[in-house]
């Protein structure tokens, strides 16, 4: 089988194929797509390659490209995917709520008074509310332009990783090796330390993990496919 291929559901309301986790699985020399859902639907298993010219030399391209043909991530038109650009808080709350499999809310109010009826985002950002995935958030305002930070990051992977129930090994992860964990919002010093446990992040050096810098658009692509990996929900 081909790496880059993907399970899709039909979306009756989009009128478009959106990602669903699956695996592929072999039983009695048949290879099967073990799909991974929380609702039924028109579900179609496919090779979809996807390439990009600006991230050939990227240390991030197969995750993007594995992302992409997954329909986890999209590119940003013209054969480009913008590596290096920030995520935003509303940006990487969509990418996690449908990464993990989970239906969007509709007709719920707004959690916070920033966040307003219509924008492309809100139904996703109602959603990741009521799942748990924004306990980083103070006070009322969600902030959806700001750019998320690797910190936040953290706190909105553990949330979901504690949200399917993974099984998590007792033994202490140390994190001597970055030399500015210092730095690090005690609230989210357990996130980023489980998050190094189980390798779904990494420093961005040998010895700097940058809690407080933006996430990429790479970055994004690989916690992602690390995330469903380790929970056995992507090949």
């Amino acid at each position: 089988m081909s790496e880059q291929w993907g399970v899709f559901r039909y979306n009756e309301t989009t009128k478009k194929f959106n990602f669903v986790p699956a695996r592929a699985v072999k039983a009695d020399d048949v290879w099967n797509a073990s799909i991974h859902s929380y609702f039924n639907g028109v579900f179609i298993a496919a090779q979809n390659p996807v390439s990009f010219t600006d991230v050939k030399n990227h240390w991030g391209k197969p995750y993007i490209q594995l992302a992409a043909a997954k329909g986890l991530v999209e590119g940003v038109g013209g054969g480009l995917y913008d590596p290096n650009r920030s995520v935003t808080r509303a940006e990487f709350t969509a990418m996690l709520v449908r990464a993990l499999g989970r239906d969007i809310s509709t007709g719920d109010p707004a959690p916070y008074d920033d966040l307003k009826q219509g924008v492309w985002y809100f139904n996703e950002v109602v959603k990741a509310k009521e799942l748990g995935l924004l306990d980083f958030v103070s006070g009322t305002q969600f902030k959806p332009d700001q750019p998320l930070t690797r910190e936040e990051m953290a706190s909105m992977l553990a949330a979901g990783i504690s949200l399917e129930q993974l099984p998590i090994t007792k033994e202490h992860m140390t994190l001597n090796e970055y030399k500015d964990m210092a730095n690090v919002n005690a609230a989210f010093l357990e996130d980023v330390r489980l998050m190094v446990k189980l390798n779904i992040m990494t420093g961005t050096s040998e010895d700097t993990f940058s809690p407080k810098g933006e996430t990429t658009r790479a970055q994004a692509a690989t916690v992602f496919v690390r995330m469903l990996q380790i929970l056995g929900m992507i090949d």
